[in-house]
Parts: C-alpha cells; sequence; structure tokens
C-alpha cells in the first residue's frame, strides 16, 4: 500500500486539483483561478475528462518536489496528541513529505501553516458538545472544501475515517453532520492512489430517515 502511494508521489502528480498554463484552453465553463500575472487559469480535477485531455497534452504545470517531514516534528506531533500516529500516515511524512500530497487539497502536514496540530487544537475548543467524545480521537487530515472535511479515529487500532459534511444538514440537527466511514486510512489511501475515492457526503436514508455517510453505490463507486 505505502509503494503504490510512493508512486503516485514520485509521479508528480500527487494532487487531485492541478493547474493548466495561464492564457491557454479558457474557452468554455469550468473552474478557474487568476495567474500572477492577471491571465485565467485553467482548474483540472484529477480524473475527470477535461484533466485527462490536459494531461496527455502537457498541459498540466508541474508540482513542485516534497519534502519529508523532520523526525523531531512527528514526534512533537505524537507527544502533543499522546499517542503514536497511525504507521501508515507517520511512514508517508518521514518518507514522502511533510503534507501536501493525497486527496483534495492535500493531508494536513506536521509543520507550517494550517498544520494538522494546530486544526487539532481548534477543534477542541470549537466543537459541537455532542462531537466532544470524538474531538480527542479525530485528527483533522484533510479538507475538501465548502466545510467539509476527513479525519482518522487515531484511537481506532483500524484508523477508521470519520467526516464532517455540513451542507446538507438540518440547522436543528446540525450535529449528524459528523459521521464514520466504513474504511480505514490505508484503503481511503489506496482508494486516491486509484482514482476511486469520492468527497464525504452526508445523506438522509430514504427508508429510516436517518442521517449517515453516502454508501458507495451512491457514489458510484463499483
Amino acid at each position: 500500500m505505502f509503494e503504490a502511494i510512493r508512486a503516485r508521489v514520485d509521479s508528480g502528480d500527487y494532487l487531485d486539483e492541478r493547474l493548466g498554463p495561464p492564457g491557454v484552453d479558457t474557452d468554455g465553463g469550468g473552474a478557474f483561478q487568476v495567474a500572477p500575472d492577471g491571465r485565467p487559469q485553467r482548474v483540472y480535477w484529477r480524473g475527470s475528462p477535461e484533466y485527462l485531455a490536459a494531461h496527455a497534452a502537457g498541459l498540466l504545470e508541474p508540482l513542485p518536489p516534497l519534502t519529508p517531514a523532520p523526525e523531531s516534528a512527528v514526534r512533537e506531533c505524537e507527544t502533543l496528541l499522546g499517542r503514536p500516529l497511525p504507521r501508515l500516515l507517520r511512514r508517508c511524512y518521514l518518507e514522502l513529505g511533510d503534507g501536501g500530497f493525497g486527496p483534495a487539497y492535500g493531508i494536513r502536514g506536521v509543520t507550517g501553516e494550517d498544520n494538522i496540530i494546530d486544526a487539532y487544537r481548534e477543534q477542541q475548543r470549537s466543537w459541537l458538545e455532542e462531537w466532544r467524545p470524538m474531538a480527542e480521537r479525530l485528527l483533522p487530515v484533510c479538507d475538501w472544501g465548502c466545510g467539509i472535511t476527513s479525519f482518522i479515529d487515531i484511537g481506532d487500532p483500524d484508523a477508521r475515517m470519520w467526516a464532517i459534511d455540513p451542507n446538507p444538514a438540518p440547522a436543528d440537527d446540525y450535529a449528524v453532520a459528523l459521521f464514520p466511514q466504513d474504511l480505514g486510512f490505508g484503503e481511503w489511501m489506496l482508494r486516491w492512489v486509484e482514482g476511486t475515492l469520492r468527497q464525504p457526503l452526508l445523506v438522509r436514508d430514504e427508508i429510516t430517515g436517518e442521517w449517515r455517510g453516502a454508501t458507495d453505490l451512491e457514489q458510484g463507486v463499483v
């Protein structure tokens, strides 16, 4: 599993969101950002038809090389958490990069801006009372945008994944936005490598009426 992740990182294609060159392929709809020179720059999502065409045409801007995290920083992170990091995550930090690779906007690093410890501390301060029993167990490993976040349960031997999707949650029962997922961190990363990982999605069960995470079938994973 780790070698599959390493191969993806070594390929230089280690983020889901990639940029095209400024001023190129700007016709039609889609997502854009403004380049430093003021021209529009198309944003491609890995696995989409547009991404595949841009990749084949050599239009994707190269990503910078990654630098592994210092072992001292990883140990300090574990000391602050009061428990070891999941083995796979620890190895990724020490051998591949201090975050910045993986699903969505990439895994948070142990150092630098928006690091994993700062995000973890913030949830201790700001989480709902109903979520507090899980606040010390859930490590906010990755943001997807729109308030959606993926977490690793560092108190679980299998490093089970959890998520927050606040968007469909009802205002009078917002606590349902936090939910467990049916996979561990290792499978989560492997699905990212394979291109089958989907953004966490909160849905309301049509039969029971209960809020839960979407199933693979509901998200088109086969």
